[in-house]
């Protein structure tokens, strides 16, 4: 049972989520003045680039149900082709944007190629093929990536002199990238969600349950397959700008087969069919290994030249610990317990207007209101000798009579020529 129990769509429940809104946005707005070192606010940006990565992974596993072991491959994508731009063609920043979500998209496309004729095990293989030559492919073309020691910006992006933010000192040019990034990452968020929610979204998760209904109810599968690694590839492409903005160098190791891998490590561990669990899963992804690292440093029999080995093998344990205890991700884990404190009582905008509780002119959706129906036409009994509403007219109720009158003449038994009648 819970401790507070609040009804949906009424004041109450939109006092709560304009709080509980506000309390993040003031969370992540006050990372720049808790974290007390520039290290720390870098890690919080890649928390918020590597969510965007998350994002655009759960579109194709969490939201689809398809298997993806290459979303390395267009986070590298878009990365490299923020640093070339920058550092060759003197663009900035976010004006590769729209660049990078166009030449991902189609790559994403090219890619889901395949997934119209195969899926489960054989697109893992295609899409983990993918994750592994996009290295290979970055040292063989040196001369537009730098083969192995990748490709620099030497501009870092700096904050412009309208802003707050002082160019020339330790915390102003790192907090004014984690704004941006952070920025760039909600508006990612927003349409997500709001595709998720709308035709498309309920295309995909139809696609998921059941691929014959969906086809019979006129989703075109291929469509919304090819799309979906599409879109999944641009937000992609999108993480590696910000991951960029962060540090601007692209390097072969920085985009490899490993970063795949533990992407979807830490999908599963965030919450897969959330939009929301990309959040919780890039804070694994950034601070596990971290603190793995300096739980190993204080244990004085992993102290040594294998110490970084030690603390990857126990990064793995504590992210079998999180599959294990939260099999459903913590964002799973976080709603069942809110769930003890918080209740929402569901009550939707058609079960209001049949209560008549629903404001006067509106609907679910935004049409007219219902027609109103006149209770004494309802009520009122249908004799031929009423009068007043509900009264049936003399003309009609002697038709009904003789329609009556015909219809038992006609059910008798038939009578034949030379044959007496019963």
């Amino acid at each position: 049972m819970a401790l507070v129990k609040i009804t949906q769509n009424t004041p109450a429940h939109w006092a709560y989520r304009a709080i509980r809104w506000a309390v993040v946005a003031a969370a992540l707005l006050y990372v720049p003045w808790f974290a007390h070192q520039p290290a720390r606010i870098d890690q919080f940006t890649q928390v918020a680039a590597f969510a965007v990565a998350l994002l655009g992974l759960n579109l194709v596993m969490g939201f689809a149900g398809q298997i993806s072991l290459g979303h390395s491959a267009f986070v590298g994508l878009g990365g490299y082709i923020t640093v070339i731009l920058v550092a060759k063609h003197d663009w900035g920043y976010l004006q590769t944007i729209p660049v990078v979500i166009v030449i991902c998209f189609i790559a994403g496309c090219i890619v889901g190629l395949p997934a119209l004729r195969i899926s489960g095990l054989y697109m893992a293989v295609v899409t983990l093929a993918v994750g592994a030559v996009f290295p290979i492919i970055v040292l063989k073309y040196d001369g537009l990536t730098g083969g192995a020691n990748g490709v620099l910006a030497k501009n870092k992006m700096l904050p412009p002199s309208w802003t707050p933010f002082d160019a020339h000192s330790r915390f102003g040019p790192v907090a004014y990238r984690y704004l941006v990034v952070l920025l760039v990452a909600v508006v990612m968020f927003v349409l997500t969600h709001n595709l998720v929610r709308g035709r498309i979204g309920r295309a995909i998760i139809a696609l998921r349950d059941n691929s014959t209904g969906a086809a019979v109810s006129g989703v075109n599968l291929g469509v919304v397959r090819t799309v979906l690694f599409g879109i999944s590839a641009a937000l992609g492409g999108v993480a590696g700008t910000l991951l960029i903005i962060q540090l601007p160098q692209a390097t072969d190791g920085r985009f490899g087969l490993e970063l795949a891998i533990f992407l979807v490590v830490a999908l599963f561990a965030g919450g897969t069919g959330r939009t929301s669990g990309a959040v919780p899963g890039a804070l694994i992804y950034v601070f596990l290994p971290y603190y793995a690292i300096e739980w190993a440093k204080h244990i004085s029999f992993l102290k040594g030249p294998g110490a970084s080995s030690v603390s990857g093998v126990i990064y793995g344990v504590l992210l079998l610990i999180f599959v294990f205890v939260l099999p459903g991700g913590v964002v799973d884990g976080l709603r069942r317990a809110w769930g003890f404190v918080f209740q929402v009582i569901p009550r939707p905008m058609w079960l209001m207007r049949y209560r008549g509780e629903a404001p006067l002119g509106t609907t679910a959706h935004g049409g007219s209101p219902p027609m109103e129906v006149d209770a004494h036409a309802v009520d009122a009994p249908h004799t031929p000798d009423a009068t007043g509403p509900g009264s049936v007219p003399e003309h009609v109720a002697k038709a009904d009579t003789t329609d009556r009158s015909l219809s038992s003449t006609t059910n008798q038994h038939p009578v034949f020529e030379g044959e007496t009648p019963r």
